[in-house]
């Protein structure tokens, strides 16, 4: 087990770094092309066809859930049903949307603001966009075999592969013809199809007992996957409010310029949920394996464990991307934006504090407590929307009050709300998830601080220097962990395999630490 959590953090982390040096490749390229404006809409289309997730996830957000727990439980033909039924129900689903998403091509400059220029471009990519959008949905299902089989490091290495492929082609498409907007589109969806394959091929190898079958699809467990699925709709609303809708608002209320500068800035604290994600993610299948047997204690244990390491692993990034964000936004994209760095710095800090409880999440799907979660999630989502038109328009902020809307709203749903609820449905005490959240925050601090003082002792001009005070902050941020944010147990569990392994490998992911 404890290989098998090293091999999962391990592939989730690599693909992440990969989301981010293709960010940090592909930004300052397509904006030297193309222009700030050109780079806001490809991001804000697929934000747009992201909305019809608000009627796919009622599907896919659970199914994962319903087929572990089953074929736990030595069900197999349960869980073979309730594949099949997904399978059938996506693919049939898929079609029928396919007309709304197109349609949505034609009236696209009717519903935000589109340079007469761009508008062909943002068409196409939004058509492009729609394809994909439907492929991911089809495939979500299939990770339900690594997931059952506790391999996460399957679906993450799928995700560094697709990552490739995109850049790849990226690449070759802008080599050979000149630079479009919808060419990001085209680049994704080539390689979201090649993902497609691997992640079948991988099912079928993880699950050698599954079969497809047309006639296993069952409208009854189809209709009890809406009815769990369907919370989850409604939680799909809030989470779009909070995730999607800046993008739009900076777009109707700032101008296409400001929304083309915003959606520069935004990919790392993006960047920084998804890697929260992907480490939660690690955590699930422990997290339902516990709620398959019944054994609340451990469940109990397990999750608060992760709410603290997750906590540890997210620190360091949000610590250097607030700390280093001046020199780091000169030397991306140029002095022209570096006086955004505060922008980064409050998504950095409230990101540290909220980001930590997420694998609180799978407690919900677990004990399908959804009701609650989505009804709070769509109330701070229109929380996050109001006080983001208020704030950057009215209120004056600018792009500012977007990201000061965003900390408020998401600190009372994930640091108020969350370990709460946790708490309650599991019948402990209110405050039991909150201990893995006081050290995360001492240690971006910590970090941060450091930062701040290596600009002030040096000058960071360059990459090399960027660089070094990167390492310099990392290490720091090491020392302070060790010293401070573990226990004495976790300290002796670090030595004894550093002792043991004479290797770089140091952090309290090794044997025994998550038992």
């Amino acid at each position: 087990m404890n290989k098998t959590f090293v091999l999962n953090l391990g592939a989730n982390v690599a693909s992440f770094l990969l989301s981010v040096l293709f960010s940090m490749w592909l930004t300052p390229y397509v904006i030297k092309n193309l222009g700030v404006e050109a780079f806001g809409f490809v991001h804000l289309t697929q934000n747009m066809i992201n909305y019809f997730s608000i009627i796919t996830v009622a599907l896919s957000a659970v199914v994962v859930r319903f087929f572990s727990v089953s074929a736990h439980r030595g069900a197999l033909d349960e869980a073979r049903g309730y594949m099949n039924t997904y399978i059938v129900s996506s693919l049939v689903l898929s079609v029928i949307l396919f007309f709304p998403l197109g349609g949505t091509v034609f009236f696209i400059d009717q519903i935000i603001r589109v340079p007469a220029g761009l508008l062909g471009d943002v068409q196409i990519a939004l058509l492009i966009g729609s394809l994909l959008f439907l492929l991911t949905f089809v495939m979500s299902g299939f990770a339900a075999g690594p997931f059952f089989a506790n391999k996460i490091y399957i679906t993450s290495t799928i995700q560094a592969v697709q990552m490739l492929i995109r850049v790849l082609s990226v690449l070759l498409i802008f080599a050979w013809f000149a630079p479009k907007i919808w060419h990001i589109q085209l680049a994704a969806l080539i390689a979201t199809a090649s993902a497609c394959i691997l992640s079948i091929f991988f099912f079928k190898k993880l699950i050698p007992w599954f079969t497809f079958r047309v006639r296993d699809m069952s409208f009854a467990k189809c209709k009890k996957l809406l009815q769990a699925g369907g919370w989850s709709s409604v939680s799909q609303v809030g989470v779009l409010l909070f995730l999607q809708i800046d993008l739009m608002v900076a777009n109707v209320m700032l101008g296409v310029s400001e929304s083309g500068m915003y959606a520069a800035i935004i990919q790392f604290p993006l960047l920084l949920r998804t890697l929260s994600g992907t480490l939660a993610a690690v955590f699930s299948p422990t997290i339902t394996l516990y709620y398959s047997k019944g054994d609340k204690e451990g469940l109990v244990r397990y999750a608060n464990q992760a709410v603290r390491f997750n906590g540890i692993l997210l620190a360091l990034p949000a610590a250097l991307l607030g700390g280093l964000a001046g020199p780091f936004l000169s030397l991306w994209l140029g002095p022209s934006f570096e006086h955004l760095k505060w922008l980064l710095l409050i998504h950095a800090g409230y990101l540290v504090v909220s980001l930590s409880p997420a694998p609180l999440f799978y407690i919900f799907t677990s004990y399908n407590k959804l009701r609650t979660p989505a009804l709070t999630t769509v109330a701070f989502g229109v929380v996050n929307l109001l006080l983001a038109i208020v704030l950057s328009g009215p209120a004056g902020l600018g792009l500012y009050g977007i990201a000061l809307a965003g900390a408020a709203a998401l600190m009372l749903k994930n640091v108020v709300f969350t370990p709460i609820y946790a708490s309650k449905i599991t019948g402990e005490r209110k405050r039991v998830f909150y201990k893995g959240i006081y050290r995360p925050v001492a240690g971006a601090s910590f970090t941060l601080a450091v930062c701040y003082a290596l600009q002030y002792l040096f000058a960071i001009d360059s990459l090399l220097s960027l660089f070094v005070a990167a390492l310099a902050a990392t290490g720091a941020y090491g020392l302070f962990a060790y010293f401070v944010m573990l226990t004495k147990a976790e300290r002796d569990i670090v030595t004894t395999k550093l002792q043991a392994l004479r290797c770089s490998l140091s952090f309290p992911f090794q044997k025994g630490f998550f038992k």
